[in-house]
């Protein structure tokens, strides 16, 4: 206890009068190693021992029969995470990649939904204590004034509401003390005119309540993107987070906290870099028939010829002002820039009545809203650039029943959760080769004297032309409801044998009504003319006029453009079972199988066909696990080793149908059969009280059993035998913490810490353009400490050796484009504590 309340009583001090940025607690005793800890084993002297709440109860990380890795807050500041991106390098296994829409893309062992939709939900869960973010967008602030975070691996649900099928991220913030009146305020300065600010407040209020004020605001005023053709930079950060929270402890047996949490982001939305035509583009151009790859904008395959992007800096992307401009009845969007924000509420109660029984509350509720701009062309012309105008509102409620029994605990409850949505966008693709081909098609079209009089009934002439289809859209409001009830429990079954288990019954609903849509007129001169002839020739008949700003989603049973109504119900069942068995005080073995489900999801997508509003179903995964964590060494060593195997069925995966208007239009699929299998494996070392070792790896295997679909070109394709996307084989971190005592009261510290992935592909692998190619990262830091934690100074560097690599390839119907990660950044902290 001795050691949490000096964690606690040293966080980060205050901003004055606005909820400014913290940093984690105040340091550790110093002769304890930094948090970095992994699916533990047993306890150990010489080493910390991590609490976790994986099983939602206090225990050591060393007793938990799933794989769990706990980043405390010595090792979350040590590698600064300080976002979800930098998490990923600390943790194997776990990727974090965008889509083109800039969505986050969370996978986890390989587990992973590559959706570009702002209002889908994820395979793996996020949480903060407990609370869940179910969009994946919600996790899109930055990291700070954090206990720890706790990355579960493999299906939850029977302890969580949500249920998932790859595992959760919970991020547990500090909270507030009782008995301890404490601040921390930090400054960093970096390269890329960074200066970003950080503060916390801890605040007593009489004996039974206290006040903790938190907050983070990043700023770059340099971008680190760079426009190949014009030198134009991208890329400034401008981010502001903060959180007040509450805690209320009139006596032992009730305790409510209360937080108020949320960010706000304007920050430059990044740009793409082109490296080919996409598939579509590469088969057409040059065939015998006229096509998009004939179509491409003057410039642009020089562009590609001439400025293959070598470094991460390397950009295109299109001026403020191409983006702003209105062109015919085509408006603008304006800058390449996000304006998204997201509040997060919480209040959770809990009731002891007695040593034995706890029930507990938890309300939660959170808002995030979107209106970027993001350009993804990945060229310096007008490929394609969107602004994004989405909503959720999410409420969730909670309450569980938590019994300490004699040789025997268990936990039951019930999760209710309700969320409203709306995505609608505007988008700009006047020199996308579809467009362009299309503008051609039609003036061949006017140009025939009885296509035209079929045809163009409204009269449309060629000067209506040159500049249509520049922009489109597309409009969609939802709800979704979950329900479940779920329990767990563990029974002893010997001195050091026990067997766990746990089961929920879940029900997920979802509706959707959705369409593209036309917008301002400038559609009309060619949906009404070209696309009705292409419907004509596809399925025999004319189809009538779209209006002005009405949908453009054309439905060829009803031979009609509307808005399409799309709803999803399903029951599931989930369940884990385990069995852990302590061979000594040092050591824990267990083994268990496990059952996730990913509830349906229904797409918003730019719909030219009703069938791309298909839900796909849920999907489900079997988990068999063996683990072993072995203490060594006196304690000074530790091995962890998890080895899993997965049984997917009804994968989720956004694919592509053909369509005869762009050749292959995207939509949800469930792949029939898929699985994976690895190891997680874990050293840690402490030869001498002051130099803590730790080593993290993960292997993996997945594979596409049965699936045959379209590719990027709409072509159909068998796809069994590949690869899952973003699921390198072999993923692996580790980190070196020096801290010498410089006098009694100074410390020297340093940190050294290397991160390697292989390489992986963002699609199924039959593109080799779709390649992530293998890369390795160095991070490090120096510094000088007080010997009671009590300030600090010290020098970083991510990503020292300036390694070009990137997370993310994407198809935007003209282009193949990359995602690069950061580039070199470093700079100096320095933080004081009260």
């Amino acid at each position: 206890m001795r050691r949490k309340a000096l964690a606690s009583s040293t966080a980060l001090a205050a901003f004055a009068a606005a909820l400014v940025p913290s940093e984690p607690a105040l340091a550790q005793q110093q002769d304890q190693p930094p948090d970095y800890r992994d699916e533990g084993s047993a306890s150990q002297p010489s080493m910390p021992e991590i609490i976790v709440t994986a099983q939602r109860k206090s225990q050591s990380i060393y007793e938990v029969p799933l794989a769990v890795q706990a980043l405390g807050q010595s090792a979350l500041k040590d590698l600064r995470i300080d976002d979800v991106n930098s998490l990923a390098t600390a943790v194997p296994g776990l990727s974090v990649a965008p889509a083109y829409s800039g969505v986050p893309i969370f996978t986890l062992r390989g587990i992973g939904f590559n959706t570009v939709n702002i209002t889908a939900t994820s395979t793996v869960g996020i949480y903060q204590d407990e609370l869940a973010y179910p969009y994946p967008s919600m996790a899109g602030g930055p990291i700070f004034d954090l206990e720890r975070v706790e990355v579960l691996k493999g299906p939850q649900g029977t302890l969580y509401g949500r249920n998932t099928t790859a595992g959760l991220i919970d991020f547990i913030t500090a909270k507030p003390q009782l008995d301890t009146f404490a601040g921390r305020i930090q400054g960093e300065f970096g390269n890329y005119q960074t200066y970003n600010l950080e503060g916390m407040v801890n605040l007593p209020l009489g004996d039974v309540a206290a006040l903790r004020v938190s907050g983070r605001w990043e700023n770059s005023d340099k971008g680190w993107q760079v426009d190949q053709l014009r030198g134009d930079r991208l890329g400034e950060k401008d981010r502001l987070a903060g959180r007040v929270s509450l805690l209320f402890e009139p006596g032992s047996d009730f305790s409510a906290y209360a937080s108020l949490s949320g960010w706000r982001d304007r920050s430059d939305t990044q740009a793409g870099q082109a490296i080919s035509l996409n598939l579509t583009n590469r088969l057409s151009l040059g065939s015998p028939s006229f096509g998009p790859g004939d179509a491409n904008v003057p410039g642009l395959l020089d562009y590609l010829e001439n400025y293959q992007p070598s470094r991460a800096r390397d950009a295109g992307f299109n001026t403020t002002e191409q983006l702003g401009q209105t062109i015919g009845l085509a408006p603008g969007i304006g800058a390449p820039r996000a304006d998204s924000d997201f509040l997060s509420a919480q209040l959770r109660l809990t009731w002891s009545p007695n040593e034995r029984l706890r029930i507990i509350s938890i309300s939660g509720y959170n808002d995030f809203s979107r209106k970027d701009v993001v350009d993804f062309s990945g060229a310096p012309f007008e490929i394609i650039a969107t602004r994004y105008d989405a909503a959720i509102k999410s409420f969730q409620q909670e309450v569980r029943a938590e019994v300490d029994g004699d040789g025997f605990d268990w936990t039951i409850g019930g999760y209710f959760a309700h969320d409203t949505m709306h995505e609608n966008t505007v988008f700009l693709i006047g020199e996308n080769s579809s467009v362009r081909y299309l503008r051609l098609a039609t003036l061949g079209l006017l140009a025939d004297p009885v296509a035209n009089a079929v045809f163009n009934t409204s009269g449309f002439t060629a000067a209506d032309v040159v500049n249509a289809f520049r922009a489109g859209g597309g409009r969609s409001r939802g709800k979704a409801e979950t329900m479940s009830a779920f329990m767990n429990g563990e029974v002893e079954l010997g001195a050091r044998l026990k067997l766990s288990g746990g089961m929920r019954l879940g029900i997920d609903k979802t509706e959707l009504d959705g369409c593209s849509t036309e917008v301002n007129g400038n559609y009309l001169p060619i949906v009404n003319t070209t696309a009705r002839a292409i419907i004509f020739s596809t399925y025999g008949v004319i189809a009538p006029e779209v209006i002005k700003g009405g949908c453009t989603t054309y439905d060829p049973v009803t031979n009609t453009d509307h808005e399409v109504h799309s709803q999803l119900s399903q029951n599931n069942f989930s369940g884990r079972l385990a069995l852990q068995y302590e061979p000594s005080d040092d050591s824990l073995l267990f083994a268990s199988v496990a059952r996730g489900i990913k509830s349906g999801n229904i797409p918003i997508v730019p719909a030219n066909r009703a069938v791309q509003f298909t839900p796909a179903s849920q999907e489900k995964l079997t988990a068999y696990e063996l683990g072993a964590r072995l203490g060594l060494w006196g304690h000074r060593a530790q091995i962890n080793v998890t080895g899993f195997y997965y049984d997917y069925t009804d994968k989720q995966f956004s694919s592509y149908v053909p369509d005869p208007t762009f050749g292959a239009l995207q939509r949800l699929v469930n792949i029939p059969r898929s699985r994976a299998w690895g190891i997680d494996g874990e050293i840690v070392l402490q030869p001498i009280p002051e130099l803590s070792l730790n080593w993290n790896a993960t292997y993996l295997d997945t594979r596409v059993k049965d699936y045959t679909g379209a590719n990027a070109a709409g072509i159909p394709t068998d796809f069994s035998g590949s690869d899952f996307s973003f699921a390198p084989k072999f993923s692996t971190s580790g980190t070196a913490v020096l801290t010498v005592p410089l006098s009694s009261t100074i410390d020297f510290r340093t940190t050294l810490n290397g991160s390697y992935q292989s390489k992986t592909h963002s699609d199924f692998g039959e593109d080799p353009l779709f390649a992530i190619k293998d890369y390795f990262l160095l991070n490090g830091s120096i510094g000088i400490q007080g010997s009671d934690g009590s300030w600090s100074l010290s020098l970083w560097g991510r990503n020292i050796t300036n390694t070009y690599y990137w997370t993310s390839v994407v198809d935007n119907q003209n282009l193949n484009v990359r995602y690069a990660g950061m580039p070199r950044t470093y700079g100096m902290t320095l933080s004081y504590g009260f």
